[in-house]
């Protein structure tokens, strides 16, 4: 007779079972799909068998749970027959379903270019009256899933029914054998608990946590379709909204269509440098002098005059992670969930390293943080970004400020350094750590920043003095008199000036482009700008032509009135020239204010207005249709006109 102990035995042999079954699937993943595959390195293919353990291991456990609990139950002798054939039935009624997800998502992935989600589920829809087509299209595709589906089935019941654990109930060792299960139990629990989260990290694993590869095909074959979409149950989910039945008309409506730039027959000659300078919170209200006449930033206020400077410029987003996403990828947070840590993250996209990659361009990004922080590691593979420095390279603990990393006057010195031996040209991003709760500056320097209304302004400070020490080692390097200098914020923060606590001033964030040796032509700084413009705005400096573009962004050197669209807590705002605009889908009309009425007091309802309220919704309107169905057609990208 079996015992609570081969019980529990027999299901986490039934997990072991299932876990062969996953490692079946993704081999018919790579194999069905080998003309995408064969080109890629096959270290990179094994690689992505042994992550994907990870991946296997959280969904199984995650699927097995109710079943685990079920043989924590110390059932009788005399109960063992139901046992037997209630757990074979509960084990495949959890794990089928989910394995023919797997297997029939091999093919599945080749419309969308990602795992199956939860939102997936729309295309059930298509299904009806299509099964036969699909099965003629696929027969043997659908005969090897049928074999290997009931392969699994007659497994599961062969192990529960004829394999026997070798532990037997032994009524005269029976505290011994309750101490074993009781223990076994235990050991179960915390085992399921690691497996479900993905490891002892302090986050469990998600969507980003299998981007390892620049490459999303390869992420996808990391990931498993059971956990793509038990991950994406209960998550916000994007409409799709359908307000052009013409792609062109849209497109017309768009940033990127507009045409032209101001440096045809200006561009540099020599490949310039690239420096990306983000700085963590610094809104927009925090560099230049305040009412009272008081500056933090008086290095930044000094290199503005010597730069272009943007007056109207805008985040993409109010968290770092959506930030990130903008300046690298040219992806807006148009979505409550930010892109980086969605389910959409292992869309196609291509990223600003990619990109200069092709160019030639050695690329880099620093942040002083703890590795993993936000999952810019992973993203950074994503985008194309070849090496990666964070406090783990820096690897001195004596500069750690003891909450989020390393600080920036050290971090930045040091990142100059490790440039020395950076083959020219090159890009590389650092981002900024200081200036975030809970806002300190170093012991031995505390006395020399002022304070301020908000505690973040003597990190403020002190950050403007780290990049004055940068630029004054810079300027004895022999890539500065070729370098262009982007420096913008990841998003804004709190407020401490009345005129910047509103819907404008929750995203305005400095924009600067600093060229010491490099002549750019005049532009607009009045113009709408944003973070998803850096990235084509770098590639116009270049002139680099792309086969396909992303027309949400648009280059600061190309004429034209442009806008600004953001979303937050399901509502979307517009920023335009002399206007901007509110809108909550469901609830009503979208609203139109003069950008004097930062607070949105006077909804302009008048027939002299309506025009201009059209035009702005039309764009915006674009703006939502043009991302949610790249989104959720993995195509956010259109061909270079």
């Amino acid at each position: 007779m079996f015992g609570p102990t081969a019980r529990l035995l027999k299901v986490l042999g039934l997990m072991a079972l299932t876990l062969g079954f996953y490692f079946i699937a993704r081999f018919e993943f790579l194999i069905w799909n080998w003309s995408l595959f064969k080109n890629k390195e096959a270290a990179d293919i094994v690689w992505a068998f042994v992550v994907g353990l990870r991946f296997d291991l959280s969904s199984i456990f995650v699927l097995s749970a109710p079943l685990l609990v079920w043989t924590f139950i110390p059932w009788p002798a005399s109960f063992q027959r139901f046992w037997t054939l209630t757990t074979a039935a509960f084990y495949c009624i959890l794990h089928v379903p989910f394995l023919v997800l797997n297997l029939v998502d091999n093919e599945f992935i080749n419309f969308v270019g990602r795992r199956f989600t939860f939102d997936s589920l729309f295309i059930v829809n298509e299904v009806p009256g299509k099964i036969w087509n699909f099965f003629i299209s696929y027969w043997h595709l659908f005969s090897i899933n049928a074999v290997i589906t009931f392969s699994f089935v007659a497994a599961v019941i062969f192990w529960v029914r004829r394999v026997e654990p070798g532990l037997t109930w032994h009524p005269a060792s029976r505290l011994k054998a309750w101490l074993r299960f009781s223990g076994l139990c235990f050991l179960s629990i915390c085992c399921a608990v690691i497996a479900i989260r993905g490891g002892v990290q302090n986050k469990p694993i998600s969507f980003v946590s299998a981007t390892v590869f620049p490459a999303p095909l390869l992420n996808n074959l990391v990931l498993n379709s059971t956990f793509t979409f038990v991950r994406s149950y209960g998550a916000q989910s994007l409409k799709r909204e359908v307000f052009f039945a013409d792609e062109k008309e849209m497109l017309r409506h768009l940033n990127g269509s507009l045409p032209g730039s101001n440096l045809e027959g200006r561009r540099p000659k020599q490949k310039p440098n690239i420096f990306l300078i983000v700085l963590e919170s610094f809104g927009a209200e925090f560099v230049g002098p305040n009412d009272q006449g008081q500056s933090y930033t008086p290095f930044l206020d000094d290199l503005k005059k010597r730069s272009l400077s943007f007056t109207h410029a805008y985040a993409n987003g109010r968290r770092s992670i959506e930030g990130i996403g903008a300046l690298l990828a040219g992806i807006p947070a148009l979505m409550n969930e930010p892109f980086i840590s969605s389910h959409f993250t292992t869309n196609y996209f291509v990223g600003l390293g990619t990109l200069l990659s092709q160019n030639g361009y050695q690329t880099s990004f620093f942040h002083g943080g703890h590795n993993g922080t936000m999952f810019f590691d992973s993203f950074m593979a994503s985008a194309g970004v070849e090496k990666y420095y964070g406090a783990k390279e820096y690897a001195n603990p004596q500069d750690d400020d003891g909450v989020w990393g390393i600080w920036d006057r050290p971090f930045l010195q040091w990142m100059v350094g490790q440039l020395q031996t950076a083959p020219p040209p090159f890009m590389t991003t650092v981002f900024t750590l200081t200036s975030h709760q809970p806002y300190k500056v170093p012991a031995a320097v505390q006395d020399q920043y002022p304070e301020g209304p908000l505690p973040i302004l003597k990190t403020i400070a002190y950050t403007d003095d780290a990049l004055k020490a940068f630029f004054e080692s810079a300027q004895k390097q022999s890539w500065y008199q070729n370098s262009i200098f982007i420096l913008t914020a990841d998003h804004a923060a709190l407020h401490y000036r009345e005129q910047f606590d509103n819907d404008l001033g929750n995203y305005q964030i400095p924009f600067i482009i600093y060229s010491p040796g490099i002549a750019l032509p005049p532009v607009d700084l009045q113009q709408q700008v944003q973070q998803i413009d850096v990235l084509p705005t770098i590639l116009d400096i270049l002139g680099q032509k792309a086969t396909e573009k992303n027309y949400l962004g648009s280059s600061i050197f190309t004429p034209g009135e442009k806008v600004v669209v953001n979303f937050i807590d399901g509502r979307y705002l517009l920023f335009a020239k002399n206007y901007w605009m509110r809108w909550t889908p469901d609830h009503g009309d979208a609203q139109l204010f003069a950008i004097a009425d930062r607070k949105g007091e006077q909804n302009l309802t008048g027939p002299e207005h309506q025009t201009q309220k059209d035009g702005l919704f039309l764009k915006l309107k674009a703006h939502i249709q043009y991302f949610n169905t790249g989104m959720w057609d993995n195509k956010l990208y259109y061909p270079s006109r």
